[in-house]
């Protein structure tokens, strides 16, 4: 099965609260940019999105929703989309893109690939993953495109 794994945007420096961070224009931007790339890739499109809580993820799951006519977004629980033990419980046979935080997607990542990879705001991640061996494959990423 394929899991996306994608980072907010830009987001304000500060806020009253770290869940409360806005994405920038720029981080929309980012957002825009990494959904146009992955409808050029021809991705098989995920059935849905998972989200965390936080204003700036929420935010770019708003755009890329858009962008790729995914209808089906969650918001979950900081805990629920950055922790792979709680990300499982999410997982169906049909595509889904998780957008949450750094350094929780990293170490995710490395959790079901082995793999140590950068994680670029607004970067997306494709992973061929075997629910029965609890593993993945990393394919290839998306990172941003604009200058």
């Amino acid at each position: 099965m394929i899991l996306y794994l994608m980072r907010h945007g830009d987001a304000e420096s500060f806020a009253d609260r770290d869940e409360e961070r806005a994405l920038t224009q720029e981080g929309i931007f980012q957002a825009e940019d990494t959904a146009d790339a992955f409808l050029r890739r021809e991705w098989p499109l995920p059935q849905k999105i998972i989200v965390s809580e936080y204003k700036r993820a929420v935010e770019t799951a708003e755009v890329v929703a858009k962008k790729l006519g995914v209808h089906d977004v969650k918001i979950v629980s900081y805990k629920d989309a950055t922790r792979w033990r709680n990300m499982k419980a999410y997982i169906t046979d049909e595509p889904i893109l998780f957008i949450a935080h750094q350094p929780s997607l990293g170490y995710t990542i490395e959790e079901i690939t082995g793999q140590i990879v950068a994680v670029k705001k607004a970067s997306l991640h494709r992973i061929e993953y075997d629910p029965i061996l609890d593993k993945g494959v990393y394919v290839d990423k998306i990172e941003r495109v604009r200058a």
